[in-house]
C-alpha cells in the first residue's frame, strides 16, 4: 500500500488587483472547467446577477465583489471586500485540480496587481513606525519658541493635510476594484488605465513632500 502526504490546505488569499470583465471571464472558465453544468452568481454593490452579460449592464466599478459557483461535487466562492480578497475552492475528489484551479487564478491576480496598494499594504507597520519616529523627533527637537505660521503658511499645511488624506484614503478604502466593462486594448490609453493610480499617487506625493518640506523649513527657522 502506498503511503501518500496530505496535501497542504489551499490559500485563501489573493492581493489586491484591478480587474475588467474579460478577467472575471477568464477565472469563471478556470473554476467551472469550461463546463457548462454550473450555477453561478454575481454580486457587484448592491446588485446580484445571474449572467456575465446581466454584470455588463450594470456598467462602472465595485469594490465589492462576490462570484459563487456551484457545481455537483464542487463549490468555489471569489470574494472581493474593501478590506480583503479571498478565494475558497472547495472540490471532492483529487485536490491537485483545486490547486490548480488556485494557481491559474492567482496569477490573474498577479497579472492585474496593484502593485504600489499590495507594496504599501505589506510594509503598513514598518510605514507607521516610521512615521511614529519621525514625529517623535520632530517634537523633541523642533524649537519650542516657533514662529507662528502666517494665514498663507496655515493654507499650505492644511493643503498638505487633505492631499495626505487622500493617500491614506486610496490604501485604506478598498483592497481590490472591479471595472464592469472591457479594458482599452492597446496603447497609451490602455497604459494610462493600468497605472493610473500609481501616477495619481505619485504626483500627490511630491506634493505633499514640497508642502511639508516647507512648513518644517518654517518652524525651525
Amino acid at each position: 500500500m502506498a503511503i501518500k502526504p496530505l496535501p497542504h490546505s489551499i490559500p485563501s488569499t489573493l492581493p489586491p488587483a484591478k480587474l475588467y470583465l474579460d478577467d472575471i471571464t477568464e477565472i469563471l472558465q478556470i473554476l467551472t472547467d469550461s463546463s457548462p453544468d454550473y450555477q453561478a452568481t454575481f454580486v457587484a454593490g448592491r446588485s446580484k446577477c445571474d449572467s456575465l452579460d446581466d454584470l455588463k449592464e450594470l456598467r462602472g466599478r465595485t469594490t465589492h465583489f462576490v462570484m459563487n459557483i456551484s457545481s455537483p461535487r464542487r463549490h468555489q466562492t471569489l470574494e472581493l471586500t474593501p478590506s480583503a480578497t479571498r478565494i475558497h475552492i472547495d472540490e471532492i475528489g483529487d485536490q491537485l485540480v483545486a490547486w490548480s484551479k488556485y494557481v491559474n487564478v492567482a496569477a490573474i491576480f498577479e497579472r492585474r496587481k496593484l502593485r504600489l496598494k499590495s507594496a504599501v499594504r505589506a510594509m503598513a507597520p514598518l510605514l507607521f513606525a516610521g512615521l511614529s519616529l519621525l514625529a517623535l523627533t520632530l517634537w523633541m527637537y523642533a524649537p519650542r519658541a516657533a514662529k507662528p505660521l502666517s494665514i498663507y503658511e496655515l493654507i499650505h499645511l492644511a493643503t498638505g493635510i487633505i492631499l495626505a488624506a487622500t493617500v491614506v484614503y486610496y490604501f485604506v478604502s478598498s483592497h481590490s476594484i472591479v471595472y464592469l466593462r472591457y479594458p482599452q486594448r492597446l496603447g497609451i490609453g490602455r497604459w494610462l488605465e493600468d497605472h493610473k493610480p500609481e501616477i495619481i499617487v505619485s504626483i500627490i506625493s511630491i506634493l505633499v513632500g514640497a508642502i511639508a518640506s516647507r512648513v518644517v523649513e518654517r518652524i525651525w527657522r
